[in-house]
């Protein structure tokens, strides 16, 4: 017998992920850096745009130059996030993986049932129904996409009040 039901492990580790991943982001990627680089790399993608109408490749290329620094910037950002998180997750999944995997259970929401799933068949992306019966890994998934979503409109209210 288990001391916590499965789905309900699940979902609080997933809970916990998303908390953690949010106080992660909040603590790397500068947001106001963020909207200040993407407003500049519209302003330079005009600029790009008006330099291929003119024909100037002297000035696209100088553009384009100034396009990859800033995206660079921004990706170095989404980098550390990354290489932080990135352990704590996989730890988080070998866990999951040790004493959830092989084995159905009963979720706490209805989920999507797929015939057969295989990533690189979009085809076979298509739900035929909804099930809850399922495994850790779908059960994470959808739980954890659903955690995110609510946490960040939590977020943004948030930052909407302050």
């Amino acid at each position: 017998m288990d001391i916590i039901q499965p789905a309900i492990a699940i979902l609080l580790l997933c809970i916990t992920l998303a908390i953690i991943s949010k106080v992660i982001q909040r603590k790397f990627i500068n947001k106001e850096l963020m909207k200040e680089y993407q407003t500049d790399l519209k302003k330079i993608n005009i600029k790009v745009k008006e330099a291929l109408k003119e024909g100037n490749q002297e000035k696209t290329s100088l553009l384009q130059k100034e396009m990859f620094e800033i995206q660079g910037k921004m990706l170095q950002m989404s980098n550390k996030v990354m290489l932080i998180s990135l352990p704590i997750f996989l730890v988080a999944f070998s866990v999951l993986g040790f004493f959830y995997g092989g084995i159905s259970f009963e979720s706490i929401i209805p989920l999507p049932q797929f015939s057969e799933f295989g990533l690189l068949n979009p085809l076979s992306w298509m739900p035929i129904g909804i099930t809850t019966t399922t495994g850790y890994y779908k059960a994470y998934f959808f739980y954890y996409l659903i955690t995110t979503i609510i946490l960040t409109i939590i977020e943004k209210i948030y930052d909407k009040k302050k």
